[in-house]
């Protein structure tokens, strides 16, 4: 399954990439710490091929001074492929940013531990997940050391010094814009409490 394209999880595209991307546009609102509660992060890595900084928001645990990432679609996104080529990242979470080291964790013991962190805080959701990257009915944690290779984890270590690639580029112009619009929407919520009160 490894580096393969899983059928069950189809990639991403359309509206869904999009969707996946929002993240990137709250970073750039200076807005990135809304994320930290649901360990959302955005990882920058070097484009393979054009040498250009890519950002890339993404769901993260924590172990220690380790943090892991499971990749749904094995090692088919450019992100992955990314950090192969070039393994230093920049790894920003709210206003701060890390210069971190990756690598595609190959210790079946270490995959177990990363699995286990994501089903933790909610198993319901991650056990339905993982099913259907590892490609089986329903996710048995007592077979689940047996299938530890199904999957594919990322593990970035943090390490000393200024990062080598940037964070994602904060536009302030953005937040007139923000403003504008939640006092819009809030507006329009009090006339219409307003006149549903004269109604009644």
């Amino acid at each position: 399954m490894t580096g393969e394209k899983s059928g069950l999880v189809p990639y991403p595209r359309g509206i869904m990439r999009v969707f996946l991307r929002l993240p990137n546009w709250l970073y750039r609102m200076g807005l990135g710490a809304l994320l930290d509660p649901f360990h959302i992060m955005i990882l920058t890595t070097r484009g393979r091929h054009s040498g250009k900084a890519r950002f890339t928001p993404i769901e993260y645990r924590r172990h220690g001074s380790k943090h892991y990432v499971i990749s749904v679609w094995g090692e088919l996104p450019h992100w992955v492929q990314n950090l192969q080529a070039e393994p230093m990242v920049t790894f920003s979470q709210g206003r701060h940013s890390f210069r971190a080291r990756a690598a595609i964790v190959k210790n079946d013991a270490e995959v177990l531990l990363a699995l286990h962190l994501f089903r933790r805080p909610n198993p319901f959701i991650y056990d339905a997940i993982l099913a259907r990257v590892g490609n089986i009915e329903t996710l048995d944690l007592r077979k689940l050391p047996d299938l530890t290779r199904q999957y594919t984890v990322v593990r970035f270590d943090f390490e000393q010094g200024e990062p080598t690639l940037p964070a994602p580029s904060q536009d302030w112009r953005w937040m007139p814009l923000v403003g504008t619009a939640a006092l819009f929407a809030i507006t329009v919520i009090l006339a219409r409490r307003n006149l549903g009160i004269h109604e009644q």
